[in-house]
């Protein structure tokens, strides 16, 4: 680090135990004080809202801003009332005049500045998050190509901070995260909004609490090359093995040294075959695995926490299809297990003729059946059908179109419009009821879970790209009791979820404006007019509403944005794009919806403790 000293005046200037105000040639602003026989320099603004240190009071070493009242030692800069701490500037005494070094010691303060940003990430304090990450912007140590500005390494910071400590893994937090980061690569929604909303929804689920337990490595004493060798023979089939057995210590040892060693690849490829046997915590397993891999690909400073995170959630998941209610998926997958689809082996010894045995291990194989053309519309239609007929004939007909040759992305496209359909049938009626734990939210994860199974699919092994397909036409089948009765469909779309006192208007103001209006009918009646290309612009143009004014509680707003996003992701890959999509996010995101139902748990919980059952549910 160059110094650079500059002369701020004769020491006896400089009154013992009181701040006073010293600038440089360029306006820089340097709250000075003598105690001690030694004069300490901050940076006269205060960190929280740049109000002048210089006016404030000093006590026992302790300087004090006068319209906050927060607390700074003079000789480090800490502070031990309010928030962040204030940067402090060498000084010495030559010939009788006080010189301060103005150069910063980049290494030191990118050092101060993650502790603070990660202390405030700790606290769930955004805007001091923000005050942070905006100070570590102003290094200029962000690559210049990144999407996320000045702001790249403090949301790095977060993902790893969010995904460290998050106490059972990855979260909505951190799956949030990284639709936001995309959605400000595209210019949907402000970089700083963004990080804010991201800090408060990671922050908020993790508040205070310190690393997770982390379970200890087995690389003990052996070379980088013995580990390797190691790798190659047997690690990926056993994280697996250890998720199985739910030794979480384990698979999150073991996927922390696959990680450092194959990669983000090597991590995919070692998760996929336990993602695609189950639906794991109602869709959540792949979907933040999904998130995950996509966090570890744009941060790879945080990649090994990240994937040890969804390794973790994974660890602790239910699977949902092992119970007795999905007793047709779990026949339907028995049955894909005997069909003639290429295996682990075939694939990989594909692989190994293009590539070394490594980087086969490594690499994830997709056949031409797993990215089959897709079905013809009236395939497609009469297949939806069924996947919207309940769980037995989803599964029934995703089999029967997997034994005939079709793709399992082609599947997955026609079962994730079928998911749109089914959001946008939901009955509102179900969120009134007192006796049942069922909302609006437990059908958007047939949306994310189906979008989800895309991504990975496009990625994994054909037999499990199969799988997939299987679990979300079943789990969207499943949900079957949500759907609104036909004949009151039209009328639920136009009126049931508009506030009281408004009524579904006719095209004229904007789309977001509708939103904004909480205008179910009018928002629908502004779609149906859009072509394929206004469809897509509406994506974008309810983004920010999604984000920051749908919802007030950090997990509404997870679920805003993670719907958005897959039904956006959904439309655009769909060859036979129709309204569905956009129809399905307006009727769940625009209508108000009660984010705590305080009378719903007290009747749930009094019913439980009288009768010992649980509460109504959709199967």
């Amino acid at each position: 680090m160059k110094s650079d000293w500059i002369d701020l005046g004769p020491l006896s200037e400089f009154p013992a135990e009181q701040p006073v105000l010293r600038k440089d040639d360029a306006g820089r602003r340097f709250a000075c004080v003598l105690r001690g026989g030694e004069v300490h320099a901050l940076d006269d603004r205060c960190p929280h809202q740049g109000y002048p240190l210089s006016q404030g009071a000093l006590r026992g070493g302790v300087l004090t801003c006068a319209w906050h009242n927060w607390k700074f030692d003079i000789a480090t800069g800490a502070c031990s009332f309010g928030g962040e701490p204030v940067r402090r500037y060498a000084t010495r005494v030559d010939g009788g005049r006080v010189q301060l070094n103005r150069a910063v010691d980049t290494a030191a303060e990118v050092r101060r500045l993650v502790a603070g940003l990660r202390e405030a990430i700790l606290r769930d304090e955004p805007a001091r998050a923000l005050r942070e990450g905006l100070r570590l912007g102003a290094l200029g140590l962000h690559r210049a190509e990144t999407g996320l500005g000045s702001l790249h390494l403090a949301f790095e910071v977060l993902a790893r901070d969010g995904a460290e400590r998050a106490e059972h893994g990855f979260d909505h937090g951190l799956a949030l995260l990284a639709d936001l980061c995309t959605w400000i690569e595209r210019g949907w929604v402000p970089t700083e909004e963004a990080f804010v909303v991201a800090v408060h929804a990671v922050g908020e689920a993790s508040a205070r609490l310190g690393p997770r337990g982390k379970g200890p490595g087995k690389a003990g004493g052996r070379s980088p090359l013995a580990r390797i060798a190691d790798f190659e023979l047997d690690e990926p089939e056993k994280v697996s093995e250890a998720l199985a057995a739910e030794r979480r210590d384990e698979a999150e040892a073991r996927m922390r040294e696959l990680v450092e060693v194959r990669g983000v690849a090597g991590a995919r490829r070692a998760l996929m075959p336990f993602v695609a046997q189950h639906l794991h915590d109602y869709g959540h397993g792949a979907i933040f695995l999904a998130k995950a891999l996509e966090l570890a690909g744009r941060f790879s400073g945080a990649a090994d926490e990240v994937l040890a995170a969804s390794t973790v959630q994974l660890a602790w998941a239910t699977a949902d299809t092992s119970l007795p209610p999905f007793a047709a998926t779990r026949a339907a997958l028995a049955r894909v297990a005997e069909l003639p689809l290429p295996g682990p082996e075939a694939a990989a010894a594909s692989a190994a003729s293009v590539a070394s045995v490594a980087e086969a291990a490594a690499a994830p194989a997709v056949s031409a059946s797993t990215r089959a053309a897709p079905l013809d519309p009236a395939e497609r239609a009469a297949f939806e059908a069924e996947v919207l007929a309940g769980e037995r004939p989803a599964v029934e007909a995703t089999v029967r179109w997997l034994a005939r040759g079709a793709g399992p992305l082609a599947l997955l496209g026609a079962i994730g419009h079928a998911a749109a359909l089914r959001l946008a049938r939901f009955d509102p009626a179900w969120e009134q009821r007192l006796d049942a734990d069922v909302g609006v939210l437990d059908v958007t994860h047939a949306v994310t879970f189906a979008e989800a199974a895309a991504a990975l699919g496009r990625e994994a092994l054909p037999r499990e790209a199969a799988q997939l397909a299987v679990l979300a036409a079943g789990f969207v089948g499943k949900l079957r009791a949500a759907d609104v009765a036909h004949a009151a469909h039209a009328a639920h779309v136009a009126h049931a979820a508009a506030p009281a006192g408004t009524a579904a208007r006719a095209p004229g103001g904007t789309l977001l404006q509708a939103a904004e209006a909480r205008d179910v009918g009018g928002a629908l009646a502004i779609a149906r007019e859009l072509d394929a290309a206004g469809r897509r612009r509406a994506f974008a143009e309810l983004a920010p509403f999604a984000a920051f004014d749908a919802a007030v509680r950090p997990i509404f707003t997870a679920h805003a944005v993670k719907t958005l996003e897959a039904l956006h992701r959904l439309e655009s890959s769909d060859p036979q794009p129709d309204g569905a999509y956009l129809e399905a996010l307006l009727t769940y995101l625009v209508p108000v919806r009660r984010e705590l139902n305080a009378r719903r748990i007290a009747a749930v919980a009094r019913k439980f403790m009288s009768d010992g059952r649980p509460p109504e549910g959709l199967y």
